[in-house]
């Protein structure tokens, strides 16, 4: 008895102390089901993963279904959604808790929000939208619980400059907590999980291909509460640029990675699934 509650207590301080980790679920192409259908920016699952919105970076919207009754998932549908067609260089893409849609853009920079009747309205600008470089502009863009728009740019100024973060409520803009800007990573896509923290999808570019960096964030803490929770050598995936933090029906967390093919033959575009462990 007394053995089984030594161990017992050894077990509980070892998954106390254990890291949070990413274990890759699995990769799934998606095919070119249409001329649209490509250079994929952002992803938003929903349902318990039965079901995605993606954007490309050229305004098209689709449906996905998902299949996952097999040993790994695959799209049994895709089906175009014209709503964001005429917005131009759409980058991230965030749904609110009563099921708003919200666009940014790229360039010039920019968040729409999407009214009753599925046409979309263009936010107030903040005063630094404007500065932005184009294609370098509001790559990501999140939501969260409480209904806060959160929004940071690809690109800085330099290499040691922070990423600056931007938030939006109640028909204002505030600054938020800045980002560190860490090697060579720039920001492609962004989520808030069920744990209220920010994760942050970056991509850096080599001659070899893309490298991806998935770093975790809690705007409420002093130090930001930084954690790396995957970082992979140039070429393992595709030029992955948007992500989704969501949970099955068990409440186990999954990251959602689209790459993007920039409408290259020599590219692909695919899904990448991780299962988060605390």
């Amino acid at each position: 008895m007394l053995r089984r509650s030594v161990l017992a207590l050894i077990c509980a301080a070892a998954c106390a102390n254990a890291e949070p980790a990413l274990t890759l679920d699995g990769i799934t192409p998606l095919p070119r089901l249409s001329d649209s259908f490509g250079g994929l920016s952002a992803i938003e699952m929903s349902d318990g993963g039965a079901e995605a919105l993606v954007l490309s970076d050229r305004g098209a919207l689709f449906h996905l279904v998902m299949d996952r009754t097999g040993d790994t998932m695959e799209v049994a549908s895709a089906t175009p959604d014209n709503r964001t067609a005429q917005l131009g260089d759409t980058e991230g893409m965030a749904v609110d808790a009563q099921g708003t849609l919200y666009i940014s853009l790229e360039g010039p920079a920019g968040i729409f929000a999407e009214r009753a009747d599925g046409t979309f309205e263009r936010l107030k600008d903040h005063a630094d939208f404007a500065g932005m470089v184009t294609n370098r502009a509001l790559e990501a863009l999140a939501v969260s619980a409480n209904g806060t728009l959160v929004t940071m740019p690809e690109a800085t100024a330099t290499s040691a400059t922070p990423f600056p973060v931007y938030l939006y409520k109640d028909g204002s803009w505030t600054k938020g907590p800045e980002l560190p800007r860490e090697g060579s990573f720039l920001v492609t896509g962004a989520d808030f999980g069920s744990d209220g923290l920010l994760y942050v999808l970056e991509r850096a570019v080599s001659f070899r291909g893309f490298a991806s960096r998935i770093r975790r964030f809690d705007l409420t803490a002093p130090d930001l509460s930084e954690m790396t929770l995957l970082k992979t050598d140039a070429g393992t995936y595709g030029n992955l640029e948007g992500l989704s933090v969501w949970q099955d029906a068990k409440g186990i967390t999954h990251l959602s990675l689209v790459a993007d093919d920039n409408f290259n033959v020599f590219q692909s575009n695919q899904i990448v699934e991780f299962t988060l462990t605390e």
